[in-house]
């Protein structure tokens, strides 16, 4: 989506008289310095403004509906595979879809020339028992209209660094960019590795509730399992091809990354039982073993100082689908 070109004509007839400069004493002008053109958010605020309102008018549909028309949702990946999820876990007396407030507190764009560009929101608390939402939307190509494509809550006490504005937008950088305590790709895969490994000492990363959680039910399930001659394994894998690392305003970095959690409860020659949420996901007799997997969004904050540690500033768990085996 490009920002409106506003195209100036100008008609004039100009007279230049020449027949006597060269005996006249006419100062030169002096080459003035072109100051440097900051450029535009890629999303400026009225266009924006039509992203949200489609967002939302097509999920309030939806939810509406209990189920999602995706042809009709202004919502792909993750988002897309979540609320579809959410709609079945509901249907069969589940937690209710997440809500997904319209009341915005800051809209940040790319200033990106090129795609994939990213679009960053963030939204007000739900309610008074939870935080606000980071959302990010995503424009693949010159052609594509943005999708809302992962959302996660913040962190309690978690705070966004500031952003540029709207109007200036910020800068969209490779992972692999230097200039912080950590490239953007090094601090997506050392927290992959702490969430695989546990919690390393010392600590490579601030605390955050979100590892703390999946640490917990790993252990409960792992427990659970080995009580009945079971085992239980987690696969955390990162998706960094659908990762964004945006500059903040004090020059640090926030990451945007996609995680995919895959869960394997097995006990051998058992008859497991699911609550009813899952097994509305589940297509097949369930025996002795179950896959759920996960679509998880993180937000992580790079700082520049090496001296300070990297932290989690946006974190959910989503469950997708439930298995009868893990696919290959």
């Amino acid at each position: 989506m490009s920002a409106p070109v506003r195209r100036w004509a100008l008609a004039a007839s100009i007279a230049i008289a020449l027949a006597s400069l060269a005996a006249c004493d006419i100062p030169l002008p002096v080459p003035s310095t072109t100051p440097d053109v900051v450029p535009p958010g890629a999303v400026l605020a009225d266009q924006s403004g039509a992203i949200l309102a489609d967002t939302f008018a097509s999920l309030a549909a939806a939810d509406a509906a209990k189920q999602a028309d995706l042809d009709a949702l202004r919502v792909g990946g993750d988002a897309a595979a979540v609320r579809s999820a959410e709609y079945l876990v509901a249907a069969a007396g589940g937690a209710a879809p997440d809500v997904l407030p319209s009341d915005i507190l800051a809209v940040y764009a790319s200033n990106a020339n090129d795609w994939p560009r990213a679009m960053v929101v963030i939204t007000a608390a739900p309610d008074a028992t939870l935080t606000p939402l980071v959302l990010m939307w995503v424009q693949d190509d010159a052609r594509s209209d943005y999708q809302l494509r992962e959302w996660a809550h913040m962190l309690p006490a978690a705070i966004v660094p500031a952003m540029a504005n709207q109007s200036v937008g910020f800068a969209q950088i490779p992972l692999d960019s230097p200039g912080f305590s950590l490239t953007p790709k090094a601090a997506i895969d050392a927290y992959v590795d702490v969430l695989t490994k546990g919690e390393p000492n010392p600590s490579t990363f601030a605390p955050d509730t979100y590892r703390d959680r999946m640490f917990s039910a790993r252990a409960a399930l792992t427990a659970a399992a080995a009580a009945r001659s079971g085992s239980y394994v987690d696969k955390v894998v990162a998706r960094p091809d659908e990762a964004f690392a945006l500059v903040t305003a004090e020059g640090s970095a926030l990451v945007l990354v996609p995680i995919t959690v895959t869960s394997v409860f097995t006990v051998p020659g058992a008859q497991l039982a699911l609550p009813a949420s899952d097994k509305a996901l589940l297509d097949g007799t369930l025996a002795d073993r179950v896959v759920h997997y996960y679509r998880d969004f993180v937000v992580l904050s790079i700082p520049k100082d090496a001296s300070l540690l990297p932290s989690v500033v946006a974190a959910d768990h989503h469950l997708v689908d439930v298995t009868l085996a893990e696919a290959p």
